[in-house]
C-alpha cells in the first residue's frame, strides 16, 4: 500500500491543533517538498511508521533482537 504524499493543508490543521508548538509555513512547506536535503521527506517517515504499524510489537524480543522488516504487500 503506497500512502498519499502529504499535502500544506494537512500539516497546516495539525500545526492548528497543537497550537502550542508555533511551526511557519516555510517550515510545513519543507515537510510537505523537502528542499534543503537535510530532513527526512514527511512521506518516508509516515512510510516507516506503516511498517512499524504492521510488526506484531508483542513478538519482537528487547532491542537488540529488532531488524528492519520489509513490506510484504
Amino acid at each position: 500500500m503506497s500512502l498519499k504524499p502529504p499535502e500544506f493543508g494537512t500539516l497546516a490543521e495539525v500545526r492548528d491543533m497543537f497550537a502550542a508548538y508555533d511551526f511557519s509555513d516555510e517550515e510545513l512547506a519543507e515537510l510537505v517538498a523537502p528542499r534543503l536535503g537535510i530532513i527526512t521527506g514527511f512521506s518516508d517517515l509516515l512510510e516507516q511508521l506503516e511498517l512499524l504499524r504492521k510488526m506484531d510489537l508483542g513478538a519482537t524480543p528487547p532491542a537488540l533482537g529488532i531488524r528492519p522488516v520489509k513490506d510484504a504487500s
